[in-house]
């Protein structure tokens, strides 16, 4: 295939072209119709205004399985936050073993909150996938805790 180089358009050229207005031709001819007889024809209720759409009809929108996924989102947050605190004090000598354990258990509280909230979500979420990452990063550092890995 060959392609020749054109000179570019002149500035006339585009505008020298008859442009139809929108109302003729057979489209301009149907919706000028349509416009003209949808508040014309009797018996019929005129459409609600978009300010009288209720909150209740958008919150059919969510569905359960989207204040599910909330809820696991927000636990592993908390799970995370709980992680993040026992990472900094697992390694800080200014914190004993028994004020750390207060965070073991607290760990382990929310994995057991975590888990139901993991398994009610689909089989192929990637949400899923990540809580259940979290549910075990949890659950090997509690075992590593209570197996004594960390003892001086």
């Amino acid at each position: 295939m060959k392609i020749s180089p054109s000179p570019p358009p002149t500035a006339g050229e585009f505008t020298e072209k008859k442009i139809e207005s929108p109302g003729v031709g057979k489209f301009g001819d149907v919706l000028r119709k349509a416009v003209e007889g949808a508040g014309g024809v009797k018996g019929d209720a005129p459409a609600p205004s978009v300010t009288e759409i209720k909150y209740l009809h958008i919150s059919d929108i969510q569905s359960t399985g989207i204040a599910k996924r909330r809820e696991a989102i927000g636990s592993a947050g908390r799970l995370l936050d709980i992680l993040d605190d026992y990472s900094s004090k697992i390694t800080d000598p200014r914190y004993t073993l028994k004020e750390i354990h207060k965070l073991v258990v607290g760990m382990e509280d929310e994995k057991a909150l975590l888990i139901p909230l993991m398994e009610s979500l689909p089989e192929g979420d990637g949400a899923r996938d990540l809580l259940n990452r979290i549910a075990v990063t949890a659950s090997v550092e509690a075992m590593k805790f209570n197996r004594g890995d960390y003892l001086p």
